[in-house]
């Protein structure tokens, strides 16, 4: 079976496309569960705990990715991103505030080298 599924290009796209897609989520969140769950719990802030924590997890997943590949990452962009799954439950202040600490996070992360774990925030500055 094992030469079969070599032989299927398919499959082998399949393949790569998940151990890229593994590798960007490592590098977004090198000390993954905790790091996810750090940022999951900023966004909840940042939403006033609106919504659950899966599905906060699962925006600072996407949302991370956005602001990470993006050349122009302003805020109509991550509006733009938002739009097309959870932007109803934002207001402008909290997408202004969201793309605040992604770009924190950025900063933090690729200048700094600390990971969303290490981030905190005090009153309205974040820290490393």
């Amino acid at each position: 079976m094992g030469l079969f599924d070599f032989l299927n290009p398919e499959k082998r796209r399949t393949q790569k496309t998940m151990r890229i897609l593994k590798n960007l989520l490592e590098s977004r969140f090198p000390k993954g569960d905790k790091d996810i769950n750090a940022a999951a719990n900023e966004l909840l802030y940042i939403l006033n705990n609106r919504i659950s924590l899966d599905e906060a997890q699962e925006i600072v997943r996407l949302s991370t990715g956005i602001s990470r590949i993006s050349r122009d990452f302003t805020k109509e962009r991550l509006r733009r991103h938002l739009a097309g799954y959870c932007l109803h439950h934002f207001t402008d202040s909290q997408v202004k505030e969201f793309h605040r600490y992604l770009n924190v996070l950025n900063d933090a992360m690729m200048i700094h080298g600390r990971s969303p774990s290490e981030i905190r925030r005090m009153g309205d500055l974040y820290v490393w």
